[in-house]
């Protein structure tokens, strides 16, 4: 009976959370089925049965963190109704609904609906379904933590029932902890800013718009970063594990994306070597893979320097934390009005320890001067 053991991922990973297991005990699986969802410091992995079988025996669950070469499942001999293929059917309604209740919950929801739930440490009876039949969606969740908490009830002896919930980080948010708790145990940060005045890149990008080319803003944030460090090298590197730093002699420039789960970066390959339109183009598409969870290992690694943009959502000044190992994080923010025209922050933190305070003051003003003057950006 073969037992299939969580594979050498490559990059160094170590060890592995199962997020989702697509196959229970007593199934039937193919050769190259996706048996299991595993989570690495880098990216959601789909992997895929090397065997064909029955499976008999699952060593983990959902959440449980294990390590490379440890035994994931047994697959037994395949059974003789295994080659046989059922029927197609539909699904019927009352099926359908039997698939959306638990053994300990009545409440109608489909699997990641539950699964966003749990991540939220939010009791799905409490939450009000208004899907079809009642049915809990994603929307009622993400609804539900933004309404306030309810009133906390007193008894007539005045003692005070307090509702407490303990939170379990699991999956991406495990891995945020990990990483942030990393970078700021290890990284003296500081942080400075300029005042980027924004008149001139929105006329530029409405001319560029009414030629047919419509951008975001976040790819002349990239450009103007790359063009920076190049003048800049000591923030173009990443600290070692034995104090040294590693200076880079390319730009792969990581993009902070907001997703249901969590925080994750997508990294753009060579920045310097791509246009304007072909860096709006590549940046979407990696941010629309890693809202769909499925960014792959090539596209999450190796990043030089961090741009996180918060404009669109709110905020008009953070100090972001450094992405460990490298050694600066670029943040931009909302756009404001003032007497003398549109304007917004931009913020450096960066690795005291290698970059002192006037070599990221000269960096960030050298980013200034690219973005309001963006036709620059261009050579």
């Amino acid at each position: 009976m073969p037992t299939f053991k969580l594979p050498d991922i490559g990059e160094g990973v170590q060890e592995g959370e199962v997020v989702k297991w697509n196959v229970k005990q007593g199934d039937m699986v193919h050769k190259d089925d996706i048996i299991v969802e595993v989570m690495t410091d880098k990216v959601t992995v789909q992997i895929p049965s090397p065997f064909e079988g029955q499976v008999t025996k699952l060593y983990c669950k959902e959440g449980e963190i294990t390590k490379v070469g440890s035994p994931l499942l047994d697959i037994g001999e395949p059974s003789v109704s295994a080659s046989i293929e059922p029927a197609p059917r539909e699904t019927t309604a009352s099926e359908q609904i039997k698939e959306e209740l638990t053994e300990k919950s009545s409440v109608l929801a489909p699997p990641g609906v539950r699964k966003l739930a749990r991540e939220k440490g939010i009791d799905l009876s409490r939450v009000k379904g208004t899907g079809t039949g009642g049915r809990v969606t994603v929307k009622d969740v993400e609804s539900f933590t933004a309404e306030p908490k309810e009133k906390i009830e007193t008894a007539p002896v005045r003692s005070v029932a307090v509702e407490r919930r303990v939170m379990e980080l699991k999956g991406l948010r495990r891995l945020i902890s990990e990483k942030m708790t990393k970078s700021k145990r290890n990284i003296p940060h500081y942080a400075v800013a300029e005042e980027i005045k924004m008149q001139e890149i929105m006329d530029f990008k409405e001319k560029l718009k009414n030629q047919g080319i419509n951008l975001s803003y976040t790819p002349f944030f990239v450009k103007a970063a790359v063009a920076a460090l190049k003048e800049y090298p000591y923030l173009n590197a990443r600290s070692l594990e034995d104090g040294n730093f590693e200076l880079l002699d390319y730009y792969n420039i990581g993009i902070a994306v907001d997703t249901v789960e969590g925080l994750t970066v997508a990294v753009v390959k060579q920045a310097d070597k791509k246009s304007l339109t072909e860096l709006s183009v590549e940046i979407e598409e990696l941010a629309k893979r890693a809202r769909e969870g499925k960014l792959k290992l090539d596209e999450v690694k190796d990043s030089t320097f961090t741009v996180t943009n918060v404009g669109s959502i709110g905020g008009i000044f953070s100090t972001p934390i450094i992405n460990y190992p490298e050694v600066a994080i670029m943040g931009v923010h909302r756009i404001m009005d003032s007497p003398l025209g549109k304007y917004m922050y931009v913020t450096l933190s960066a690795d005291h320890r290698l970059i002192d305070g006037a070599m990221a003051a000269r960096f960030i003003t050298r980013v200034k001067r690219y973005l309001e003057a963006p036709a620059t950006l261009l050579v």
